[in-house]
């Protein structure tokens, strides 16, 4: 199973300059099972910062490290299992059906592409199987339709 890193890695935070030393977690806390339960702060919820970075770690991230939270949609904090249909964002108000076939075609076992008329900018991509999508979805993560960078998630269930 392959997932995005909640945070930059120590050795990338060096090489580009926004390193902060941490805490090291302690063994016991961890083999205790006990799940914590972390309360949003009022002022970490606005500003979309995970309520764990600041109570693992010390102190609040640099700005290289906060999530960016302009013009491209909110990931879901907890992302879809893997299925085999996608879920795609940020396409661009015109884009139709057509377009979107021909681009996913490209990609083995595509079955169908629907776009929703009443919330253009959205689509779901159907493949035969989640292996097929999984492929489909990190080939053409972040490719760009006139300006708009596509963001691909899988379809929840």
């Amino acid at each position: 199973r392959i997932q995005y890193a909640k945070t930059k890695s120590d050795i990338i935070a060096k090489a580009d300059g926004t390193f902060v030393p941490r805490e090291k977690r302690k063994r016991h806390e961890e083999k205790g099972g006990k799940k914590r339960k972390e309360q949003l702060d009022p002022n970490q919820a606005s500003a979309g910062l995970n309520p764990a970075y600041a109570g693992a770690y010390g102190a609040t991230p640099p700005l290289s490290q906060l999530p960016y939270l302009g013009a491209r949609p909110i990931v879901p904090e907890a992302p879809a299992p893997p299925n085999n249909i996608l879920f795609v964002q940020n396409l661009p108000h015109d884009a139709t059906t057509m377009m979107l076939q021909m681009l996913f075609n490209q990609y083995p076992g595509l079955k169908d592409v629907r776009t929703v008329e009443t919330k253009p900018g959205i689509a779901f991509v159907e493949y035969e199987n989640e292996m097929q999508s999984t492929v489909a979805m990190q080939a053409l993560q972040g490719f760009k339709i006139q300006q708009n960078q596509m963001l691909i998630t899988y379809a929840k269930k």
